[in-house]
């Protein structure tokens, strides 16, 4: 379809770009029926290594090459570019697993909300983990944007389990896979687009771009890997159970099979850039020249078995980091990225992972049914990311800029498809220990030269406000929303009498067949207590028995002249030693007698 031939609604318009190491493709699409019908494309390469392994080294560089791409495509299309969709390297992305463990009190049943604070909190170790190793101070968490993540596995008294609400036991634990995007990745991007006059309409990873028109969501379920490879890394996705599970990165890619070539023959980069590129073409034969000047003209199969050392290596490294984050081997792989085409990677890669051949596929434009595309400049599997940054810009249902305040500080977050509380939490690096009531000091007693601990009152949990309505760390958030956190208190020291250490179910006797709950004869540091003796830390209780027939005969305000008592069916005086469980039984004397 001719530019003359239809009318563009601006509004309907989508300007991708795909700002890679070696260069930039523009893309500008127009929606049709939730499809994309490609306007015109562009590809402009760096004059010199502005990036590197998708980093934006040179700022000044980048725009100049990405200015080209952007006035090339408004001049063809006669129309001027506002807003631009694009992705951020998934090779950028930070990968980190994280177990946090927490004790349980005896008879203590887990709730929903224990386990969601523990995740969290096993997000911050992720996220401390990340900061020192790469040196920096804790005061700079705010540099990474934690992009996702999943639970890898629950645990109960170290044993897996699927869900823990409700458990009991001595602890358990919660196992995370984080994943971290470096700030400095999106602040240098966003910089550029500044600098080009346009802003922002869309942001998305390269892998998640690549996911979206090569994995779409109904095959998620399935526990697949897509392997982007490029020249100088291979970026890797994990789906399973309808999520990315995780991201990894290989730093081996095309870049090793050419530099092979040209130290085996003695050539160039960029002529062995060539040679690589006409294996791939399936030639017979392959001529060159050296950097001596000296001509061959060699069999494909002679050059083919010089890179088979290195293709292995790379299937290896990818396989291995497959295996690591998903606990063993996909059940099926896809490959993208112009490294993907290198001859017998696809066959080494299986071999690797234990699969069929047919288990692991090069997707190239073919497979991207959610565009219209007729021209010649995206071909194969390197066209599929920015083909998938511009389906993602369509749906508008990936990555953008939300903006929440979190107890009156403003941040800037990355949002995902279900952006919730706790998302925002952790990007305003909120403690998840501020979340759950804390108990109160123990008090600690001994008694009859026994330690006994006596648990501390629960604090109050927090309180989380969403707009100022009862919330929770699952409530969904959206752009502008005001989430605020009334922090959990901690509970107080127990207040116990020394009656409460003498429960009247343990310490009765029988009166008249009932049960008589008693407060016994006990020492509190060697004083004789009274029943209402609040008992203070350290102190030591003695049990000196539960008292006379006559104590009783008083606690039970009876006249003993009147009365005559039995223990245990046997008549006994009021001097008598009573003993748990004790069966006291009492008869009126006759007139004018007593029990003497």
């Amino acid at each position: 379809m001719s530019k003359s031939s239809i009318v563009i609604n601006p509004e309907r318009l989508i300007f991708a770009m795909d700002i890679g190491t070696r260069s930039i493709i523009g893309l500008v699409c127009y929606s049709e029926n939730n499809k994309l019908r490609v306007l015109s494309t562009e590809i402009a390469y760096h004059p010199q290594r502005d990036m590197m392994d998708g980093q934006i080294h040179n700022i000044e560089g980048v725009v100049i090459t990405a200015k080209k791409v952007k006035e090339r495509l408004e001049k063809r299309l006669g129309i001027g570019l506002k807003t631009v969709a694009i992705a951020a390297a998934g090779r950028a992305l930070k990968t980190c697993r994280s177990l946090v463990e927490k004790e349980i009190e005896p008879g203590y049943r887990i709730r929903k909300e224990e386990v969601s604070s523990l995740e969290l909190e096993a997000v911050e170790k992720a996220r401390e983990t990340l900061l020192n190793e790469s040196g920096e101070e804790n005061d700079t968490r705010d540099s990474y944007y934690c992009v996702g993540y999943s639970t890898v596995a629950y645990y109960l008294d170290d044993f897996p389990i699927s869900s823990l609400t409700g458990q009991r036991g001595k602890k358990f634990g919660v196992e995370v896979l984080v994943t971290f995007l470096p700030q400095v990745v999106v602040d240098s991007l966003l910089t550029v687009i500044e600098e080009l006059g346009l802003s922002v309409s869309n942001l998305t990873l390269e892998p998640i771009a690549a996911l979206n028109v090569t994995i779409p969501p109904e095959y998620r379920s399935l526990n697949l890997a897509l392997v982007d490879v490029g020249a100088g890394t291979s970026d890797i996705a994990i789906t399973h159970k309808g999520a990315v599970i995780g991201y990894a990165m290989v730093p081996l890619a095309g870049d090793e099979i050419t530099e092979q070539i040209a130290e085996t023959f003695l050539l160039d980069f960029n002529t062995a850039e060539k040679v690589k590129l006409m294996i791939t073409q399936k030639k017979n034969h392959i001529s060159f020249k050296d950097i001596l000047g000296n001509s061959y003209n060699l069999p494909a199969e002679e050059i083919l078995k010089v890179t088979v050392p290195v293709v292995e290596k790379i299937a290896s490294e990818i396989a291995s980091v497959i295996k690591k984050y998903n606990n063993g081997p996909t059940r099926a792989v896809f490959c993208i990225g112009g490294g993907s085409r290198a001859p017998l990677l696809r066959e080494k890669l299986a071999e690797k992972l234990d699969l069929p051949v047919n288990m692991v596929a090069i997707r190239g434009r073919e497979i991207v049914d959610q565009v219209i595309y007729t021209g010649n400049k995206l071909n194969g599997p390197e066209s599929i990311t920015p083909l998938g940054i511009a389906v993602s810009a369509l749906h508008k249902d990936y990555f953008g800029f939300s903006y929440l305040t979190v107890n009156g500080k403003v941040i800037r977050l990355l949002d995902t498809e279900n952006l919730k509380v706790s998302n925002a939490l952790v990007a305003a690096a909120f403690h998840s220990k501020k979340l759950l009531g804390r108990r109160g000091p123990n008090l600690r007693v001994f008694l009859d030269g026994k330690e006994k601990i006596i648990p501390g009152i629960p604090g109050e949990n927090a309180r989380i406000l969403v707009n100022g309505k009862e919330a929770s760390l699952e409530t969904m958030v959206k752009n502008n929303d005001k989430i605020e956190i009334i922090e959990a208190t901690q509970g107080l020291t127990p207040v116990v009498k020394a009656r409460d250490l003498f429960p009247p179910d343990r310490y009765y006797v029988y009166f008249n067949n009932q049960p008589f709950g008693l407060f016994p004869h006990v020492l509190v540091n060697r004083q004789k207590a009274d029943p209402e003796k609040v008992l203070k830390e350290g102190d030591r209780i003695e049990f000196k028995g539960m008292g006379t027939l006559g104590d009783f005969i008083n606690l039970a305000e009876l006249d003993s002249s009147q009365i005559s008592c039995l223990v245990n069916d046997k008549l006994c005086s009021m001097q008598h030693e009573l003993q748990i469980g004790d069966r006291i039984i009492i008869k009126l004397n006759p007139a004018g007698h007593n029990n003497g």
